[in-house]
């Protein structure tokens, strides 16, 4: 099982530019329990990047537990079980997190 810090790390490899169109995003990973932290995911002109730590002004806050997150990137979670199940809370535009799943591959 990979890290969290691992699995932010592989993001930017798993990003589809091309399903990602126009898209232009900050989104913040405040990521709880155990290996948890923050990080912010910086997606726009056909680019992803991902940085440790909290940005200033990002268009969409994502508070959920490291462990689920690091599922999800696995395979072994499934995110829209874990959004309805009231396991992953959002603030700000919910437009680029729900485009997450396809962009990053995880359905």
């Amino acid at each position: 099982m990979m890290t969290t810090s691992e699995t932010m790390q592989s993001l930017p490899g798993r990003f589809q530019a091309r399903l990602a169109g126009n898209l232009q995003a900050v989104i913040q990973f405040r990521l709880t329990g155990e290996d948890g932290g923050q990080w912010f995911m910086m997606i726009g002109g056909g680019d992803c990047s991902v940085h440790e730590g909290s940005h200033e002004s990002p268009d969409s806050v994502i508070t959920m537990r490291a462990s689920d997150f690091v599922g999800i990137n696995d395979g072994t979670v499934d995110p829209v079980s874990c959004f309805w199940g009231g396991l992953i809370s959002l603030e700000g535009s919910v437009d680029a997190v729900f485009a997450l799943p396809s962009i990053m591959g995880w359905l």
